[in-house]
């Protein structure tokens, strides 16, 4: 990719520096440890350690796969709320002097 130049009224961004990314290492290290800490394993998203097991079974038997396809079917159902009501046209506000074709 050639390199092109910046044009002046973009600020380039800043490097970090080695103690920043230091930092920022060890709060995301602290966070997983909190996590795992109070039971919890990472698979994508945090789940609890004690239904980790479940969360599996569901997906490999396609279990998680019919609940979502249920709950999409549910969400295109229409809705048995009355529609709203249609917006009243607008009525022109002109002023009679200016619509007459009188040139006499």
């Amino acid at each position: 990719m050639p390199k092109t130049l910046m044009p002046d009224n973009t600020k380039p961004k800043r490097r970090r520096s080695k103690a920043e990314r230091k930092e920022s290492a060890e709060t995301s290290r602290a966070y997983d440890a909190r996590k795992r800490e109070a039971g919890f394993v990472r698979s994508n998203l945090w789940v609890p350690k004690e239904d980790l097991a479940d969360i599996k079974w569901l997906v490999e038997t396609g279990a998680y796969k019919l609940c979502d396809r249920r709950a999409q079917t549910r969400a295109h159902e229409p809705l048995s709320a009355t529609r709203p009501p249609k917006k009243r046209k607008r009525i022109s506000k002109s002023d009679p002097r200016q619509t007459g074709f009188d040139f006499g």
